[in-house]
């Protein structure tokens, strides 16, 4: 059930620097503490946010990132703060995936592996795929995760707003070729589930490592209302982009157009794919 309460919400954003993990993890760091210090209560991480992509090398850096995953946990716990963020998971049955970590206020509240690989980048070469989601009780509410090319794929996002989310929680590495795309994206999940999304996306610039040539991000990280309203947004610079969220707006909202009700579930099931 919504409360009827209000929460400051953070986006954080940096050049992620690829391998550099205690960069990085100095840099999140920094940047959580600011965000507290701003008094938010729930902060989005980048996707990658410890390593970014490193393709076959990313093996090296396991025991650093579980490192920097349990600072930041500790300080998310320090700080009673909701964060997460995604990064390498190495599997016991040898698979990989790119993995967000949900922690409140220091303790795991879910996991979630990111389901949609980017084949353009060459992600399914490295990453295994998701096969579950994630919906979670918060301490600041119900909230869901995505990650970055997830946003292409309602059918995943509308499950979630059925499962009763409140919030959408996205880290992002999002490239600056397709930034209105990001934007537009970003919107559109907000309108058509009627709820909140917090998403994060990277700055700076990085060799693919499909051909080397470098990839720009914009450092548009995105606050946007149930009505696609943006509330906050990134200026391609490292930071902290935040607001404050009504979350009675979400039940508001969602009383006065009725998309659970006004579903067709019984007219779906008979359309031809």
């Amino acid at each position: 059930m919504t409360q009827d309460r209000t929460i400051n919400a953070a986006a954080l954003q940096w050049d992620v620097r690829r391998g550099e993990v205690e960069a990085n993890l100095a840099t999140a760091t920094g940047l959580i503490q600011e965000a507290s210090e701003a008094e938010a209560q729930l902060v989005v991480m980048p996707e990658m946010w410890a390593t970014s992509f490193m393709g076959e090398e990313a093996e090296g850096t396991r025991e650093a990132v579980d490192r920097a995953e349990a600072a930041v946990t500790t300080l998310a716990g320090d700080l009673g703060l909701v964060l997460i963020g995604s990064n390498y998971e190495f599997a016991a049955d040898g698979s990989i995936y790119n993995r967000a970590k949900l922690v409140d206020r220091g303790d795991l509240a879910g996991e979630y592996r990111k389901m949609h690989l980017f084949s353009p980048h060459g992600e399914d070469r490295f990453f295994a795929h998701g096969e579950s989601w994630l919906v979670a009780d918060t301490s600041i509410g119900r909230v869901a995760a995505a990650i970055c090319y997830d946003l292409r794929f309602p059918e995943l996002i509308r499950h979630l707003f059925l499962a009763g989310a409140e919030l959408l929680l996205v880290p992002a590495q999002w490239p600056a070729p397709r930034d209105q795309h990001w934007r537009t994206l970003v919107k559109a999940r907000a309108i058509e589930n009627q709820w909140f999304v917090v998403a994060s996306n990277r700055c700076g610039n990085e060799p693919s490592l499909i051909n080397e040539t470098d990839v720009s991000f914009p450092g548009n990280s995105l606050i946007v209302d149930p009505t696609g309203t943006v509330l906050a947004e990134g200026n391609g610079e490292a930071g902290v982009f935040a607001d404050e969220l009504d979350l009675k707006e979400v039940r508001i909202v969602r009383r006065a157009i009725p998309i659970s009700k006004d579903r067709r579930v019984d007219a779906y099931g008979r359309f031809e794919l």
